[in-house]
């Protein structure tokens, strides 16, 4: 079973999940959160699923995230961002709603990857309890099925309002509870750590216009692009947290390679993914690919191309070595 020294866990539904904006869990009925309190204020973990009727496509009716909850109460207001409050109540469907807010104090999000549906991964609380109910109130979860928790992958994300310093080592979460683990050192100007163990080689793809980025005239621009190069645990992820660390835009991080993701990581540890990342470097810097400082590049398409499977090459062999 999964060890949470004795936290309660419920699931319950939100129109998304953007817990940097939304710091609570909120509650239309003041009896409702008093029927919670007890559980958050033992730190209560709430699983989020994206509703069905609205939505990100992508996630609807998909278990996404964990939210860490405190006693503290209070009004929505205090625990939402402007915009996210201008948003709420611009809405017919959501002004006026969920007054009786519990703060949360810290979130994960789950790895893309193993993202499931909310019928599937906790078919026998869904099945019993219908949509409406588990949105107005959270449903507590068994220990069994609050153990299917423990082996997916997450990183923690920012909650609005947060003092705290934030820990977005990628690992399962029954470890995310956890004192950190080591992590190797960074090496980049934006670096999220995470433990050792299985990697992905991977090449993030800029969008957003080139010469836009640059602030400069870029010959051949629709040839060339920028890009990230490196390895981590999930891909996804480290999408995710590059993107965070940008301010909302034009400009959107995208995974270019591998295409598609593998459910399983293919190289055994970092290490392994190393010989990769330096081969894939290697290529860039023979090609004549311009560095923008970091992993961060400015290559035309055909090399991307060459340098990706330069990694792939460098780190099956390093395996093999192995």
């Amino acid at each position: 079973m999964l060890d949470l020294a004795d936290r309660p866990v419920w699931l319950t539904s939100f129109w998304g999940f953007s817990p940097d904006t939304w710091g609570c869990v909120g509650f239309s009925d003041n009896w409702r959160r008093e029927k919670f309190l007890p559980d958050a204020r033992k730190g209560a973990l709430v699983v989020i699923y994206v509703t069905k009727g609205k939505g990100p496509d992508n996630q609807r009716g998909k278990v996404v995230g964990i939210l860490e909850t405190t006693g503290e109460t209070g009004h929505i207001k205090q625990f939402l961002s402007g915009d996210a409050w201008e948003e709420k109540e611009a809405d017919p469907k959501s002004r006026g709603k969920w007054q009786y807010a519990v703060r949360v104090s810290r979130a994960w999000i789950i790895d893309e990857s193993e993202w499931q549906n909310v019928d599937d991964i906790f078919a026998e609380t869904y099945g019993r309890s219908s949509a409406e109910a588990i949105g107005a109130n959270g449903v507590r979860l068994s220990d069994e099925e609050a153990a299917r928790l423990a082996n997916l992958t997450v990183h923690e994300v920012p909650v609005y309002g947060q003092t705290g310093k934030l820990d977005s080592v990628v690992r399962p979460f029954s470890d995310a509870l956890k004192p950190s683990r080591a992590v190797i050192p960074a090496k980049e100007p934006y670096f999220v750590g995470e433990v050792d163990g299985p990697k992905h080689l991977y090449i993030l793809r800029l969008v957003g216009g080139v010469a836009n980025w640059l602030g400069e005239p870029v010959d051949d621009e629709d040839e060339r692009m920028i890009i990230k190069v490196g390895f981590s645990k999930s891909p996804y992820m480290r999408r995710d947290q590059i993107q965070s660390a940008y301010p909302a835009g034009r400009f959107k991080w995208e995974i270019m390679f591998p295409e598609p993701v593998p459910d399983t990581a293919p190289y055994l540890d970092a290490a392994t993914a190393i010989k990769g990342e330096d081969a894939m470097k290697a290529r860039l810097f023979k090609g004549g690919a311009r560095v923008l400082g970091g992993e961060f590049y400015l290559a035309e398409e055909w090399l991307v191309r060459k340098c990706w499977t330069a990694g792939k090459m460098a780190a099956e062999g390093a395996e093999k070595a192995g």
